[in-house]
Protein backbone atom coordinates (compact mmCIF):
# COMPACT_ATOMS: atom_id res chain seq x y z
CA UNK A 1 0.00 0.00 0.00
CA UNK A 2 1.33 3.43 -0.99
CA UNK A 3 1.17 6.51 1.21
CA UNK A 4 1.30 10.22 0.48
CA UNK A 5 1.42 13.10 2.95
CA UNK A 6 1.69 16.77 1.99
CA UNK A 7 1.53 19.68 4.42
CA UNK A 8 0.92 23.37 4.01
CA UNK A 9 0.15 26.48 6.01
CA UNK A 10 -2.46 29.17 5.62
CA UNK A 11 -2.67 32.73 6.90
CA UNK A 12 -6.16 32.30 8.31
CA UNK A 13 -7.83 31.01 11.47
CA UNK A 14 -8.48 27.25 11.56
CA UNK A 15 -12.24 27.76 11.84
CA UNK A 16 -12.26 29.98 8.75
CA UNK A 17 -10.33 27.40 6.71
CA UNK A 18 -12.45 24.53 8.11
CA UNK A 19 -15.64 26.28 7.01
CA UNK A 20 -14.48 25.84 3.40
CA UNK A 21 -12.70 22.47 3.71
CA UNK A 22 -15.66 20.86 5.48
CA UNK A 23 -18.02 21.89 2.65
CA UNK A 24 -17.66 18.72 0.57
CA UNK A 25 -18.65 20.41 -2.69
CA UNK A 26 -17.71 23.98 -1.88
CA UNK A 27 -14.02 23.26 -1.39
CA UNK A 28 -13.59 22.18 -5.00
CA UNK A 29 -15.98 24.79 -6.38
CA UNK A 30 -13.91 27.50 -4.68
CA UNK A 31 -10.92 26.28 -6.69
CA UNK A 32 -12.88 26.50 -9.94
CA UNK A 33 -13.32 22.73 -10.21
CA UNK A 34 -16.75 21.65 -11.52
CA UNK A 35 -18.43 19.35 -9.01
CA UNK A 36 -21.87 17.77 -8.60
CA UNK A 37 -23.13 16.44 -5.26
CA UNK A 38 -25.46 13.48 -4.86
CA UNK A 39 -26.97 11.59 -1.97
CA UNK A 40 -27.78 12.80 1.52
CA UNK A 41 -25.69 15.59 3.02
CA UNK A 42 -23.01 14.26 5.35
CA UNK A 43 -21.48 10.79 5.54
CA UNK A 44 -22.12 8.88 2.32
CA UNK A 45 -22.54 11.96 0.16
CA UNK A 46 -20.75 11.70 -3.17
CA UNK A 47 -19.14 14.39 -5.27
CA UNK A 48 -18.54 13.93 -8.97
CA UNK A 49 -15.66 15.98 -10.31
CA UNK A 50 -16.37 16.59 -13.98
CA UNK A 51 -13.00 17.60 -15.34
CA UNK A 52 -10.34 15.58 -17.10
CA UNK A 53 -10.75 12.54 -19.33
CA UNK A 54 -13.43 10.98 -17.13
CA UNK A 55 -15.30 12.02 -13.98
CA UNK A 56 -13.91 11.22 -10.55
CA UNK A 57 -16.43 10.12 -7.93
CA UNK A 58 -15.46 10.63 -4.29
CA UNK A 59 -17.45 9.65 -1.19
CA UNK A 60 -17.45 11.38 2.19
CA UNK A 61 -16.47 8.72 4.72
CA UNK A 62 -15.97 10.73 7.92
CA UNK A 63 -16.23 14.31 9.09
CA UNK A 64 -15.22 15.51 12.55
CA UNK A 65 -15.93 19.19 13.10
CA UNK A 66 -14.27 19.27 16.53
CA UNK A 67 -11.03 17.70 15.25
CA UNK A 68 -11.19 19.55 11.88
CA UNK A 69 -10.77 16.26 9.97
CA UNK A 70 -12.42 15.07 6.76
CA UNK A 71 -11.94 11.58 5.29
CA UNK A 72 -13.03 10.60 1.79
CA UNK A 73 -12.59 7.72 -0.64
CA UNK A 74 -12.38 7.56 -4.41
CA UNK A 75 -15.10 5.35 -5.83
CA UNK A 76 -14.06 5.68 -9.48
CA UNK A 77 -12.02 7.89 -11.75
CA UNK A 78 -8.95 8.24 -13.95
CA UNK A 79 -6.29 8.22 -11.21
CA UNK A 80 -4.21 5.02 -11.37
CA UNK A 81 -5.19 3.97 -7.83
CA UNK A 82 -7.58 1.70 -5.97
CA UNK A 83 -8.57 1.41 -2.31
CA UNK A 84 -7.89 5.15 -2.00
CA UNK A 85 -8.63 6.79 1.34
CA UNK A 86 -7.74 10.48 1.72
CA UNK A 87 -7.68 12.64 4.85
CA UNK A 88 -7.54 16.41 5.28
CA UNK A 89 -6.57 17.37 8.83
CA UNK A 90 -6.43 21.00 9.94
CA UNK A 91 -4.81 22.34 13.09
CA UNK A 92 -4.29 25.79 14.56
CA UNK A 93 -0.61 26.76 14.69
CA UNK A 94 -0.89 30.18 16.22
CA UNK A 95 -2.98 33.30 16.04
CA UNK A 96 -4.60 33.39 12.62
CA UNK A 97 -2.53 30.48 11.22
CA UNK A 98 -3.59 26.99 10.14
CA UNK A 99 -1.67 23.88 9.15
CA UNK A 100 -3.13 21.29 6.79
CA UNK A 101 -1.94 17.70 6.56
CA UNK A 102 -3.40 16.08 3.45
CA UNK A 103 -2.66 12.39 3.30
CA UNK A 104 -3.79 9.23 1.56
CA UNK A 105 -3.26 5.53 1.39
CA UNK A 106 -3.99 3.59 -1.77
CA UNK A 107 -2.93 0.72 -3.99
CA UNK A 108 -1.40 1.64 -7.34
CA UNK A 109 -3.36 0.31 -10.31
CA UNK A 110 -2.19 -3.05 -11.61
CA UNK A 111 1.01 -2.62 -13.58
CA UNK A 112 1.37 1.06 -12.65
CA UNK A 113 4.60 1.94 -10.82
CA UNK A 114 4.00 2.96 -7.19
CA UNK A 115 6.43 5.89 -7.44
CA UNK A 116 4.47 7.29 -10.38
CA UNK A 117 1.13 6.96 -8.56
CA UNK A 118 2.62 8.68 -5.49
CA UNK A 119 3.94 11.48 -7.70
CA UNK A 120 0.52 12.02 -9.33
CA UNK A 121 -1.36 12.13 -6.00
CA UNK A 122 1.30 14.40 -4.46
CA UNK A 123 0.94 16.75 -7.43
CA UNK A 124 -2.83 16.95 -6.94
CA UNK A 125 -2.37 17.70 -3.23
CA UNK A 126 0.30 20.35 -3.83
CA UNK A 127 -1.93 22.06 -6.41
CA UNK A 128 -4.88 21.99 -4.01
CA UNK A 129 -2.85 23.42 -1.14
CA UNK A 130 -1.49 26.08 -3.47
CA UNK A 131 -5.03 27.07 -4.46
CA UNK A 132 -6.03 27.31 -0.80
CA UNK A 133 -2.94 29.40 -0.06
CA UNK A 134 -4.03 31.72 -2.86
CA UNK A 135 -7.31 32.19 -1.03
CA UNK A 136 -6.11 32.29 2.60
CA UNK A 137 -2.47 33.33 2.26
CA UNK A 138 0.58 31.19 2.91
Amino acid sequence: MAEVQVTGEFGADVDEVWKLVSDFGGLLESMGVPVELSGPEGIGQERTITMGPEPTVERLEEIDNDAHRLVYSIQSGPLPVSNYMGTMQLSAIGEGRTKVEWSATFDPAAGFPEADAVSIVSGVYNAGIGALQGRFGA
